[in-house]
């Protein structure tokens, strides 16, 4: 076993009998449902039920209407309007939603990425000033801007206002913009929290819409975009961020956008459904590797072309920078993990706090999260140049990095993000400090047995009672992702039909077998595991999730391996 498995709570036999015959579900599917808290018929109709007319209103947001009435004044005045955005996928699809919608609104807009190399992340002073060379008067920052205090003060002295839309955690100090639309701000009035950057500009040309007089359901439109750059920011699937996702991925299976269409051309995956995890494995490292190797607005284009032809020359240009990315990636960890050895002790290291010369910093937050992956512990990866350390935090969730980051601020140049990724700027010469005090603080509060790696299992079942009606209820629980994780099952008492064996880059391939049924199976990443299966044994469990698995044309139903145990 490679996890601690945490095994499901008892559900009564005849709460699990109301909940299954009410709603006709496989009962499997009502266990499930019991573990996650969706127990009583309301949550339960509201988990599969919901639609776009569930969306809360957008003017909910306690200062919506300031920003409305002030991008309004723009549209009808002809001001310069200027989109200012993030690199990542979250914060392209942002800066794309909002400078499409407010172009077919009739505005004069146009929009700035920061090069990540050049000019770092967020807004800056710099910034400011070339939007006042170019007789901007508005800036609406989409996926940054709520830390950007000196810097909305700045655009302040030069006429310039600023709508802050932001989704990342507050400092203590809001900027004073003419509007803040964030939902993790105090006192935003917003019933959910967990919105995405771009679900937060989807929100703002929502309300646009409604007060302009078009119907809500102009902002629909972008449903695609918003549904890539939720999936790719790894935010809670609950709530409003499920229906937005839901809706949109139906959009992009249905009717895909030309930028899109091209995109999943060249990925070859035009006649597979488009899910979370592959917006988030195949589509979102594309996206995001002109953001990390060049400029993220090849990324923007791409999503708002019209035109079929010059979105396939942009995807051409994401497959190559995003092959060059993986290079560096693959090399960034290996240095990385060489690193870890001959430097450190890592079970005297709540936090490992890695730093070296020009890592590149394109790749930091990749690897950061790998090595997360790797050591089940926070990661906080640093690239020095010239003397200044840029880095990428990953963070376990029994442990807020964030506020770690804020209760070390003293040490910092700069931070921003939530409890799970943030970034930093700090000095060369302080790196060793933080080392220690964040260290230290993590020994207070990060517990390690909360360092020991834990899969929470679903439910118990046996291969025969995977038939057609589970498999089609499990669908219907999807979209998957954080909080929603497609379903952990365990089977016990399993065999091996045709042996086991190690394919492609290094990936456990077998097929398991019980009371005459035998599924597909495989572990991703886990051929050094083959030995366990030379050994005699009795007894053979397996943790898994269920997927379809696509090879030369057909469809199986096959087992991906989480865990295994053999004795």
């Amino acid at each position: 076993m490679i996890y601690q498995w945490v095994l499901p709570r008892h559900v009564e036999k005849n709460l699990l009998l109301e909940i299954t015959e009410k709603f006709n579900f496989h009962p499997i599917i009502g266990q499930i449902l019991y573990n996650r808290q969706i127990d009583t018929p309301e949550k339960i109709e509201r988990y599969f039920q919901s639609s776009l007319s569930d969306l809360y209103d957008p003017f909910l947001f306690n200062q919506m209407n300031d920003a409305v009435e002030r991008i309004i004044k723009a549209l009808r005045e002809g001001e310069h309007i200027l989109i200012y955005g993030d690199y990542d996928v979250d914060g392209v699809t942002s800066v794309s939603i909002l400078y499409d919608g407010l172009f077919r609104l009739g505005g004069k807009v146009s929009f700035f990425i920061p090069d990540r190399f050049k000019e770092g992340y967020g807004v800056t002073i710099d910034g400011i000033k070339a939007a006042s060379k170019r007789a901007i008067s508005l800036i609406i920052t989409v996926d940054c801007g709520i830390t950007a205090v000196k810097e909305v003060a700045s655009a302040r002295e030069f006429g310039i206002d600023v709508i802050v839309c932001d989704h990342h955690e507050a400092s203590d100090t809001l900027p004073d913009a003419h509007a803040i639309i964030n939902p993790k701000t105090p006192h935003s009035g917003y019933p959910f929290t967990e919105l995405a950057g771009c679900g937060v500009t989807f929100k703002v040309l929502q309300a646009l819409a409604i007060r302009v007089g078009y119907s809500a359901k102009f902002a629909y439109r972008y449903l695609d975009l918003v549904a890539i750059g939720t999936a790719a920011d790894i935010v809670k699937l609950v709530d409003e961020n499920r229906i937005l996702v839901k809706h949109g991925l139906d959009k992009i299976n249905r009717n895909p956008r030309p930028g899109i269409f091209a995109l999943l051309e060249s990925c070859n995956v035009l006649n597979r459904s488009v899910t979370v995890s592959m917006i988030v494995f195949v589509l979102a490292p594309r996206l995001n590797a002109v953001g990390r190797i060049s400029n993220a607005k090849k990324a923007v284009h791409l999503l708002t072309t019209a035109s079929y032809q010059q979105g396939r020359n942009i995807a051409r240009i994401l497959e190559k920078e995003n092959k060059q990315r993986k290079s560096i990636d693959e090399l960034t960890l290996e240095d990385a993990k060489q690193y870890i050895e001959d430097h450190l002790d890592i079970s005297k290291k709540r936090i490992l706090v890695l730093a070296k010369e020009d890592w590149h910093n394109g790749v930091i937050g990749i690897v950061a999260s790998r090595l997360m992956e790797l050591y089940n512990r926070p990661v906080i990866l640093i690239s020095i140049q010239d003397g200044i350390g840029k880095g990428s935090a990953r963070s376990l969730p029994g442990f807020d990095i964030y506020a770690a980051l804020h209760q070390t601020e003293n040490l910092l140049d700069s931070y921003g993000g939530h409890r799970y990724a943030a970034g930093i700027t700090i000095r060369k010469e302080k790196i060793a400090e933080f080392d220690r005090n964040i260290n230290a603080l993590a020994e207070k509060e990060l517990k390690a047995v909360e360092m020991i790696p834990k899969l929470s299992i679903d439910a118990e079942i046996k291969l025969d009672r995977l038939d057609i009606k589970f498999i089609n209820d499990l669908k219907k629980m999807a979209p998957y992702g954080p909080e929603n994780m497609r379903p952990v099952l365990l089977s016990s008492g399993l065999g091996t039909s045709g042996g086991v064996s190690v394919v492609g880059n290094n990936h456990l391939k077998t097929k398991f077998k019980q009371n005459g049924v035998v599924i597909d199976a495989i572990g991703y990443k886990m051929g050094k595991y083959l030995y366990k299966f030379k050994q005699p044994y009795t007894h053979l469990s397996c943790a898994y999730v269920l997927e379809e698995n696509f090879w030369q044309g057909q469809k199986t139903l096959q087992m991906r391996i989480k865990d295994f145990e053999v004795y």
